[in-house]
């Protein structure tokens, strides 16, 4: 009797342990398989798909699926050689995986190979014709490509789909944008924002089509609460300085562009604060920044251009003619720069 209380005993601690056990690997597959907007950080969800990776290698299917979210995770967090690593090893263990060839889409679309994106979305939805998000990232690729109206035909079959889905509002309003439709894209980005009000993408997105309809105040709030939503992003701040810009703010455009540059030190910032500084008429500190701009993308026409405005203005007009051709040989249809080179060239000349 001894030994059955003895063995009953010992059961018991033995259940008492792998519930802990049991516990911690569900909370690792549920954070491994967390969305890009949830609580979880990518560095997190990497962690937490390594451990699944380890209990799961000796199950196929479940093992490409936890691939599948670390690669998701590691293109998320800019870590694209993982990204791939991942996402091939996961399509190579189970073919069938529509997932996986919808993310690596994602991945090749990031780096700007858009012919082998297009070719992975397209088997994403032919290996699962029902899923709304593999349609959606089609049509992605589509208005990567200028191909806005066969974008906005996936986009339509997935809200047919599923016709709560914010994120193919929210896509479709971007087809819309760059087709110039802005009130369609506006009237969609209002869908995707009902439908996830802490759609920080949308409230940036909608502001860029007020502002190009001219309702800069609009534009204005709706950058601002994209930045309240997300203030690490540095696009909203460019995107809210450009609109105070436009409205002749140019000292509460500076201190978007600013933020957006400590976050984030790209050339389009630079150029758009070099730009603010120009109308401020500060031009040295308006070259400064187009010379940072040109440093990190040495073919920026625009910043090639708006140096030679600057140039020009300080009545350097040799430097002015040499960035406005520097700006047309990028880009020769460049019509504001061949503009201004004539007038540049007719000014030396008198």
């Amino acid at each position: 009797m001894p030994r059955f209380r003895s063995f009953r005993f010992a059961v018991l601690i033995l259940v008492a342990l792998a519930a802990p056990a049991r516990a911690q690997a569900d909370a690792n597959v549920a954070v491994c398989a967390a969305e890009d907007d949830g609580a979880f950080s990518a560095e997190q969800r990497i962690a937490a798909c390594d451990a699944v990776l380890i209990t799961a290698r000796s199950s196929p299917k479940p093992f490409a699926e936890a691939l599948v979210n670390r690669g998701r995770a590691a293109w998320y967090a800019d870590k694209m050689t993982q990204a791939f690593a991942d996402l091939n090893r996961a399509i190579a263990i189970d073919s069938s995986n529509s997932r996986a060839f919808r993310e690596r889409s994602n991945a090749y679309r990031s780096t700007g190979d858009l012919d082998r994106a297009l070719a992975d979305a397209a088997e994403a939805v032919r290996l699962d014709p029902k899923d709304p998000k593999g349609l959606d990232n089609r049509g992605d690729v589509f208005v990567e490509k200028g191909q806005y109206d066969r974008a906005i035909q996936d986009y339509d079959e997935a809200l047919r789909l599923d016709p709560k889905l914010s994120l193919a509002f929210r896509d479709r309003g971007a087809a819309y944008y760059f087709k110039q439709d802005f009130k369609r894209a506006i009237k969609d980005y209002d869908e995707a924002i009902r439908l996830d009000p802490r759609s920080d993408r949308a409230y940036s997105n909608r502001g860029a089509a007020y502002q190009k309809l001219g309702r800069t105040a609009q534009a204005i709030a709706d950058a601002s609460e994209a930045i309240k939503l997300d203030p690490n992003d540095p696009e909203y701040f460019d995107n809210r300085g450009l609109s105070y810009a436009e409205e002749g703010e140019f000292d509460r455009a500076l201190i978007d562009y600013n933020e957006a540059i400590r976050i984030s030190p790209k050339a389009n910032f630079l150029t758009d604060r070099g730009n603010a500084y120009q109308a401020k008429h500060e031009y040295q500190r308006a070259i400064a920044d187009y010379n940072s701009a040109l440093k990190l993308m040495p073919d920026f026409a625009d910043a090639y251009n708006n140096r030679g405005a600057a140039f020009r203005e300080l009545g350097d007009l040799g430097r002015a003619i040499a960035d406005y051709r520097s700006a047309l040989r990028i880009n020769p249809k460049f019509e504001t720069a061949a503009e201004n080179l004539a007038a540049v060239e007719a000014m030396r000349r008198r």
